[in-house]
């Protein structure tokens, strides 16, 4: 039936990144839920993970959360052997977090909030997707969504380059994976955000500097003339993880409301 083409119940997936502050690793977890996976919740804010928990099992869902900083091989680690005992088989893994600790013009950029930014949104997403593809392997299935950005795809500047720099590695992170296992059955994708309305970007709001001076270029970057919102990235992820997807990977889905379409020039 056509409908089984987008059925991903019964699923188990794991969700880094996946704390309740309104981000989207966030919506991601409760949009899975609700799809009918089980969801293994992991991120290093407590209070976020047992938020988001609760809210899945409001819903009715299956759900079980970890504390892990990804950075660290020793937690992931634990955190996949955590799943090992729990029977887990692991359907589809989905990388969320990110760290962006200062904006600096480069030459300025201190090396500690360099690496920072590499160790989480780079070691990090290698650290979870070694472990993920070690357990998919033997079943000879899995998938794995990254979540990239358009600042890996084209330059942003404002002091951005750490992020950017992370975010192109994990593109092409998902590339490589992508042809080195597509024949091992397990495929690997990721989206690309625009601007979203994560908790980050809401407290720029707050700043009337930001909203008068820099809002306007990120506004007008993006066709659709507004930013994003985190549930918009929940179709596409579980597009992604679905049987629809079978021969999908390898692709950087930009969900962007037309950024990357557009030419610098352009407009309407």
């Amino acid at each position: 039936m056509q409908n089984d083409l987008f059925n991903l119940g019964g699923q188990q997936a794991l969700v880094t990144g996946a704390g309740a502050n309104g981000g989207i690793g966030h919506a991601i977890a409760l949009g899975l839920a609700r799809a009918g996976v089980r969801v293994y919740l992991a991120d290093n804010d407590q209070s976020g993970l047992e938020q988001t928990l609760e809210e899945i099992h409001s819903l009715g869902g299956e759900a079980q959360a970890r504390l892990c900083d990804i950075a660290s091989e020793k937690e992931v680690q634990g955190l996949f052997q955590w799943l090992d005992q729990s029977g887990t088989r692991l359907d589809l893994l989905v990388n969320v977090p990110f760290a962006f600790p200062s904006r600096a013009r480069p030459h300025l950029l201190e090396l500690a909030d360099w690496q920072q930014t590499q160790q989480v949104s780079v070691e990090g997403y290698f650290l979870c997707c070694r472990a993920a593809i070690e357990r998919m392997l033997p079943l000879q299935k899995g998938c794995i969504i990254n979540v990239g950005s358009n600042a890996g795809v084209a330059a942003l500047g404002r002091g951005a380059m750490a992020y950017s720099c992370a975010k192109a590695a994990v593109h092409q992170m998902t590339r490589e994976l992508a042809v080195e296992y597509a024949r091992d059955g397990i495929r690997v994708n990721a989206i690309v955000p625009a601007q979203t309305l994560t908790p980050g970007l809401k407290g720029h709001l707050q700043n009337q500097s930001f909203k008068d001076q820099v809002l306007p270029r990120i506004l007008a970057g993006i066709p659709m003339g507004r930013l994003l919102d985190p549930e918009e990235m929940v179709g596409p992820t579980l597009f992604l993880a679905s049987p629809a997807a079978a021969a999908v990977t390898g692709i950087l889905l930009p969900v962007d409301g037309g950024n990357l379409a557009l030419n610098a020039g352009g407009g309407d």
